[in-house]
Formats: C-alpha cells, sequence, structure tokens
C-alpha cells in the first residue's frame, strides 16, 4: 500500500514539475485538460517558450470557451507593455468568437515544419524584419503566423488570437482553422523587436 501510494505521489509531483516552466499557463486547468493540451511532451526540438506557445494555442482550439474565462477575459497586456488591451475592440470580438466557436482538435507539433519556422525566425530577427518575405529559408505551403516583440508563449499566442489593431484577423483565422493538424513554432531574438516567432501551419 505504501508503494503504491509513494509512486501515485511521484507520479504527481513530477506532472506538476512539467508544468512550472510554463508559467504563464493558469494553474485552474485540470490535469486531464493540460494532458490533451501538451502534444510538445518530451519533443525536444522546441525550448520552453515554444511548447509554452503549443499548449495555450491547443486550450484555445480544445476548450474555446474556458479558455475566455481562465486566460482571456483577465489578459489587458503584458508587463514589457502595459495594459492596451484594455479597452480593445479585438479582445472583445476575440471573446464573442470563441464563445461561439465550438472545440477544435489540437496541434501535433512536427520536426520539419519547426526547421522551418526556425529558420525564417532567425532570418527575420538578424534583419530585423516584419513580414512574410523570406530570402534564404525555403517557403513552403505553410499558413504562417508571426509575432514581435513577446517574450512568453502565451504572450505570443495572445498576441496572435487577439490581432490588436489587424482587421483582417488573419492570425486568429488561422490558429483557428478547423483544417490544420500541426504546427512549427521557432522563437528567435529580433533586432528592432528584442524577439519575433514564427508559427507554421498545416
Amino acid at each position: 500500500m505504501k508503494n503504491k501510494n509513494f509512486k501515485f505521489y511521484l507520479m504527481f509531483f513530477l506532472f506538476i514539475c512539467s508544468y512550472l516552466s510554463y508559467s504563464q499557463i493558469s494553474n485552474s486547468w485540470s490535469q486531464i485538460e493540460l494532458n490533451k493540451a501538451n502534444t510538445v511532451n518530451n519533443i525536444s526540438y522546441l525550448n520552453d517558450t515554444e511548447k509554452e506557445a503549443v499548449i495555450i494555442l491547443n486550450l484555445a482550439r480544445l476548450y474555446p470557451k474556458k479558455f475566455v474565462q481562465i486566460e482571456l477575459i483577465d489578459f489587458n497586456g503584458t508587463k514589457k507593455y502595459g495594459e492596451y488591451l484594455k479597452d480593445s475592440y479585438y479582445k472583445k470580438s476575440l471573446i464573442r468568437t470563441m464563445n461561439k466557436m465550438k472545440p477544435l482538435s489540437a496541434l501535433v507539433p512536427d520536426s520539419l515544419m519547426t526547421i522551418n519556422a526556425k529558420c525564417f525566425a532567425v532570418e527575420s530577427g538578424k534583419r530585423g524584419y516584419e513580414g512574410h518575405k523570406r530570402i534564404n529559408c525555403e517557403k513552403k505551403n505553410f499558413a504562417e503566423c508571426c509575432s514581435y516583440g513577446m517574450e512568453t508563449g502565451k504572450d505570443i499566442i495572445m498576441q496572435l488570437l487577439i490581432d490588436h489593431n489587424v482587421p483582417s484577423l488573419g492570425h486568429r483565422k488561422g490558429c483557428f482553422d478547423e483544417t490544420l493538424t500541426t504546427i512549427g513554432v521557432g522563437v528567435a531574438s529580433h533586432k528592432k523587436w528584442d524577439t519575433c516567432c514564427v508559427i507554421e501551419l498545416y
């Protein structure tokens, strides 16, 4: 009996430790929900920021209504940029969208897509570039989202989902495209914005 209890507590401790690195994820999610969203567990080619971005995006896709309450409704900006989203029309429109949308499947990481994303993130960062035009990195038939100036996985995904001052809502639409099932993520330093992130979806 003692041995069984020890194994249980050990497994629980290891589970908690696996999420301590993702400090921006709310502790209001259940273990079952986090496990379903965590398609990046034991993926060695993603760093913690990139993994956190995938988990946050998967939580938004899997549990849109709950995500609004847990992660979005009180998110008004970042430590770096302040509460610039407090009265944002784009945040309000995201809340409306997520409260009406059906759950989507979790995105699964892909190593080749990640190589492609990291290549363009590094290239963009060295050039101080914003946009999708590539010079040396191969262009693939992926849906692509680029984030600038965000330092955590959660902040990256919130920037893309809210799409503040982006009338087309292209990033949001890509992230919530039900036909897309795989993801590649690359975070790099950026000459102008300090950091950038490229996300490839297919």
